[in-house]
């Protein structure tokens, strides 16, 4: 088990930007997980399954996704006032290759389209490539999603390959879209970018 001092390091507890504030799961964010996880519109368009989860399996997913010890996970806070709006982590931790999979979910839709995600996700690519040292950050999306196809373009994604018609929407099947982005492209960017903090936020005591 990794001690606390560890953990701070590869987990800290916060990750600052300059309109979100990334700190890790707590017990009491499910109910709006819960709550988001009803909406169809957001079932639509994050799981492969489109019926409801029922309130077992939200625990469940919350529980081993967010909250287990070994998660690498964040809630996402909208500042100044901290208002939770969703959560993003990181899956599938390859440490000999150096590889890792991103996930990112804005449940309020009044968060949707205003940069809160692509900030969230700089935030973590940021920890990726510069804390923990990582090659390349991957991720999944389903082609109809557009909104967040260009919200990952933006934050240096490229895309990769296809998955062909591996999801049905619509009465119809579509892609799904396989995007990366490797260190060395983020460090490029990261050089030219004048709008972004040029560091992580120190990491905050637990007390």
């Amino acid at each position: 088990m990794r001690s606390d001092v560890n953990r701070d390091h590869w987990h800290p507890p916060h990750l600052r930007g300059a309109r979100v504030l990334l700190r890790r799961p707590r017990a009491d964010d499910l109910a709006a997980i819960r709550r988001w996880y009803a909406d169809p519109e957001l079932t639509r368009l994050t799981r492969y399954q489109t019926r409801p989860m029922s309130e077992s399996e939200v625990e469940l997913f919350f529980r081993s996704r967010l909250l287990s010890p070994d998660a690498l996970a964040y809630s996402i806070l909208e500042l100044p006032a901290e208002r939770l709006v969703g959560f993003t982590t990181f899956s599938a931790l390859d440490v000999d290759n150096g590889s890792v999979l991103f996930h990112i979910t804005i449940g309020e839709r009044d968060a949707w389209n205003r940069g809160l995600g692509t900030e969230s996700t700089e935030l973590m690519l940021r920890h990726a490539f510069e804390r923990l040292g990582l090659h390349r950050v991957g991720l999944t999306v389903f082609s109809f999603n557009q909104r967040a196809i260009r919200a990952y373009e933006k934050a240096g994604f490229r895309l990769e390959g296809r998955m062909r018609e591996a999801v049905e929407r619509d009465g119809r099947y579509w892609d799904e879209v396989q995007m990366g982005v490797l260190r060395e492209e983020w460090l490029a960017r990261a050089r030219t970018a004048t709008e972004l903090p040029t560091r992580l936020a120190p990491v905050e005591s637990t007390g």
